[in-house]
């Protein structure tokens, strides 16, 4: 079989590099205000069960990815930004915002090398990078594994890509390379699982048409290869994650409930959220959209749709079958999909309408389409600030992690630091925290010593005998610790 011809190299331009400024600054003027966030109730588990484990543990589960280890991923996030400023919220917000700021001149990479185009890009990454329906990917830290799922997701696919475009096979020292940016995702969450589907999907689209079966089996050889690799990488991946001891699947909200209905009503759900349509969009209504993507895919005989045709159905089946519904942040790489359909449909029509006027000369044409597409560009991002403030994202979300920062805050006040090997009896308002084990995670983190004996009251196995010799009672509410015993003034309780 015949490579096809090399294509030109994509040359990144200045107008390039205006697309990613505006883009970025777009997103920061959303983002920013959630580097005032606090942590939500979760995160104080997810970093206690990284602190628990330990550096070198935590790096191994991230070796060991055929494990049923949680998210190993996220240890990268929590350990190092907890060695250095412990349980200060500001630079977590701060990371997971410039993480996300990361994923945006890879996105345009992407968009661009598939679309060949920099007004598809420019819009596309404009309709990515911020939807108010999945904010809490900005504004709530507890989506870290949704945000470095994304990066690592989009870079292993945008490298890829960007080798493949110029026909160039992936040779083993770049397959090397590709194959530990896709194990990061697959570490930071289960959505990444998709990957090797949509290279394959890629691979097909792109390959020429086969004289015979052994023309087809050195395309494959060639060109399947990485894909086929990496979706041996994700079968192992999956049958540990749902064998595994401690596996998320025997877990209600993580049990899969495979059903066409669930397929479709799911779907109805994400593209709600997605186009700001409430509860207009039906489970039919999902089926006669994606058939019309289909049918203009086909009209168009464009690469790049098709793939987008099949990303938004194959990426969110890892979430698709899961009660309750997903959404918000989990529709972060479905997003992407949409942003690309829209983007491509937008600039055709826009394309039609500069060909319909009959501008004379190539430059005036040029010139109504960019005047077009920054017309659109500005309304769009108009309506999402109004939708912004309409939802009240900032107000709603920043007060996420409140009770947390209240909680750490009367910890502190108590400027108490157990000693050594010392044992601890909490004593929560049974109100404060839906998980009831929240304050252990959250004392254990703030006195950072492993060698403590943290336990709660009423739910900790504490013998009358342990209890008697009990180093401190702590009483606490949302707002206020009290030392009820301790070594120093001992009294009863």
């Amino acid at each position: 079989m015949q490579s096809p011809a090399t294509n030109a190299p994509y040359r990144f331009t200045t107008r390039d590099a205006i697309c990613l400024a505006i883009l970025i600054a777009y997103f920061l003027y959303f983002a920013l205000p959630a580097r005032h966030g606090g942590f939500r109730d979760d995160e104080m588990m997810n970093l206690w069960t990284y602190w628990y484990l330990g550096p070198l543990q935590s790096v191994l589960g991230l070796a060991k990815f055929w494990t049923s280890y949680y998210r190993p991923g996220g240890a990268l996030y929590y350990l190092p930004l907890y060695h250095f400023f412990g349980l200060n919220p500001f630079p977590y917000r701060i990371v997971q915002i410039f993480v996300l700021a990361l994923s945006i001149p890879i996105a345009y990479y992407l968009a661009r090398l598939l679309s060949s185009s920099s007004s598809v890009a420019f819009l596309a990454v404009l309709a990515f990078c911020y939807h108010p329906y999945v904010a809490n990917l900005v504004f709530v830290g507890a989506f870290i594994y949704d945000v470095l799922c994304g990066f690592f997701y989009l870079a292993a696919l945008t490298y890829y890509v960007h080798l493949r475009e110029r026909d160039a096979c992936l040779r083993p020292a770049q397959l090397f390379l590709f194959l530990p940016l896709y194990l990061l995702a697959l570490d930071s969450k289960e959505m990444a699982v998709t990957l090797p589907v949509i290279i394959l999907i890629y691979e097909f689209l792109k390959a020429p048409r086969w004289a015979d079966c052994k023309a087809f089996l050195q395309w494959s050889v060639h060109y399947a290869t990485p894909a086929l690799v990496a979706g041996a990488v994700t079968a192992i991946y999956m049958y540990g994650k749902v064998y595994g001891t401690d596996s998320l699947t025997r877990l209600d909200p993580y049990r899969p409930r495979y059903s066409w209905h669930q397929f479709v009503t799911a779907n109805a759900k994400f593209l709600n959220e997605l186009f700001f349509a409430t509860d207009a969009i039906t489970p039919r209504t999902f089926w006669i959209l994606w058939v019309g993507v289909c049918v203009y895919a086909a009209f168009r005989r464009d690469r790049t749709v098709r793939l987008m045709a099949a990303w938004v159905v194959i990426v969110p089946l890892p979430i698709v079958f899961l009660l309750p519904i997903r959404g918000g942040g989990c529709l972060y790489l479905l997003l992407f999909g949409w942003a690309m359909i829209f983007a491509k449909a937008a600039c055709d029509v826009i394309e039609l309408i500069s060909r319909t006027f009959m501008f004379p000369g190539k430059t005036a044409a040029r010139a109504l389409r960019i005047a077009l597409v920054s017309v659109l560009a500005v309304s769009f991002a108009l309506f999402l600030d109004w939708e912004n403030r309409r939802l009240r994202i900032v107000p709603n979300l920043l007060g996420v992690g409140e009770k947390v920062s209240h909680v750490i805050a009367a910890f502190d006040s108590l400027d108490l630091r157990p000693a050594p090997k010392s044992t601890v009896l909490l004593k929560p308002d049974e109100q404060l925290f839906q998980n009831k084990w929240h304050p252990l995670f959250i004392a254990s983190l703030v006195w950072n010593d492993r060698s403590l004996q943290i336990w709660i009251d009423k739910l900790s196995k504490v013998t009358p005998e342990q209890l008697a010799i009990v180093d401190y009672i702590i009483s606490l509410t949302e707002f206020k610790a009290t030392v009820i015993r301790s070594p120093n003034a001992q009294t009863t309780d």
